[in-house]
């Protein structure tokens, strides 16, 4: 999509024209505020083409947008135009689906769960359907919803649970696969799908144990039928140093069993700590201070966590010429003048991983700028040369960070996206 604008020089000079993009256009993938300066003779005037990438982004609602272009005058500062244009934006279908566990287990049943995510920018309505890819697979399929209805940006999980009709006693676990069909029209039918583990009731490791168990209790009995035990004594078989054979069975019996529970209550706590992180919505603000304080501060993934960057908000204030750099790392993400802070948006999805560090990092400069500075705004007025006996002047910088903080483990861990930046 271009835009075309023709400025016209009705002065008696040859003048140049500071354009400037103003709206949400000036701030889509792609496109610039800045569109640099162009110079028109007395009398005539030059025409501009203004490239304007409309973005696929659930945030833009179909309907009418205004932007407009902001020219100033060289010459004349006091000389500034505002022509506006319109965009009509249409509507488009987009989702995102993904199953949060890509592997379940179960004797019996298992459970899982469908994230949907409506990416376009319309309401769109969507139906499930989930069946085992082979069809003499002993599994019967249950959503908790078949049907629902997302507006844009909105996300949704929907249960499914997996009830095995045909159990084994004994034996190897057999893998099925389930399929989930989510139909959503004018949308393709998409699919996403997982793994079901379907084990026996009794896996080789319990069947073992019953065996030991069954034979401990027939030799026990026998042992009580028999002429040793019962009402006769006992043998002594207890030697003049150590335990008796009985009391050393017994003995480790009690640390086999004690080693058992120790193994049990060790994997249940690893299962209870992975289950206990959930995602997080995180706003952390870092403050800098070029006299004060420290020039730079950090914010550190916390363990466990990665770090889904949605937004920076920075403001700043001080001389002109201090420079706000934000760094992921040693890594650079923007740097602007104190007095053109913006916030900071990415263009494609950052995520840190757990231990990365995002930073604010302040330069403040104490020199004035000369009115001769080749980087001089052409649409301020020149300033006075600054005096060498000028005392310093701070700067101070706040930057606020917007996000979500994504489990790495557990039932809530999300698979992070192929443009994402560790």
């Amino acid at each position: 999509m271009t835009a075309h604008l023709r400025i016209w020089n009705e002065s008696r000079i040859v003048d140049a024209y500071r354009l400037t993009l103003i709206g949400p256009p000036a701030h889509w993938p792609g496109s610039e505020a800045d569109l640099g300066q162009l110079a028109v003779y007395p009398g005539t005037y030059e025409k501009i083409n203004i490239p304007l990438v409309l973005p696929r982004d659930s945030n833009l609602a179909p309907g009418t947008l205004v932007f407009a272009v902001r020219v100033s005058s060289t010459e004349n500062p006091n000389a500034i135009a505002l022509p506006e244009g319109i965009i009509q934006v249409g509507k488009f279908h987009a989702t995102d689906v993904a199953m949060i566990r890509r592997r379940a287990a179960g004797a019996l049943w298992s459970s899982n769960l469908v994230q949907l995510r409506n990416t376009g920018n319309a309401v769109t309505t969507f139906r499930l359907r989930a069946d085992p890819e082979d069809e003499v697979a002993p599994l019967r399929t249950r959503l908790r919803r078949s049907r629902l209805k997302l507006q844009p940006g909105e996300a949704a999980r929907v249960g499914l649970s997996t009830r095995v009709t045909g159990p084994t006693v004994t034996g190897r676990a057999t893998t099925w696969r389930v399929t989930v069909r989510i139909s959503a029209p004018p949308m393709e039918e998409c699919t996403v799908a997982f793994v079901h583990r379907q084990r026996p009731i009794m896996p080789k490791p319990a069947l073992r144990a019953a065996i030991a168990l069954a034979a401990a209790v027939v030799a026990t009995t026998a042992l009580w039928l028999s002429p040793v035990g019962g009402q006769r004594p006992k043998a002594k078989t207890e030697s003049a140093k150590g335990p008796s054979q009985e009391q050393a069975r017994e003995q480790t019996q009690k640390q086999a069993a004690a080693a058992a529970k120790a193994e049990a209550d060790k994997e249940s706590q690893k299962q209870e700590q992975a289950s206990s992180l959930r995602k997080q919505n995180l706003q952390y603000s870092l403050f800098v201070d070029s006299v004060k304080g420290p020039r730079e501060d950090t914010y550190t993934v916390r363990d466990g966590y990665r770090l889904v960057v949605k937004t920076v908000q920075i403001t700043a204030s001080g001389p002109a010429t201090g420079i706000v750099i934000l760094k992921a790392g040693i890594r650079p993400l923007a740097s602007m003048g104190v007095d053109r802070t913006r916030d900071y948006t990415p263009p494609t999805p950052l995520s840190l991983k757990e231990g990365a560090k995002l930073a604010i990092d302040l330069d403040c400069e104490t020199a004035a700028k000369s009115p001769h500075d080749a980087t001089s705004e052409p649409d301020r007025p020149p300033l006075p040369p600054a005096p060498s006996t000028l005392p310093a002047t701070g700067c101070t910088s706040t930057a606020v960070i917007t996000g979500e903080l994504v489990p790495l483990e557990g039932p809530f861990a999300e698979p992070e996206t192929p443009t994402a930046t560790s």
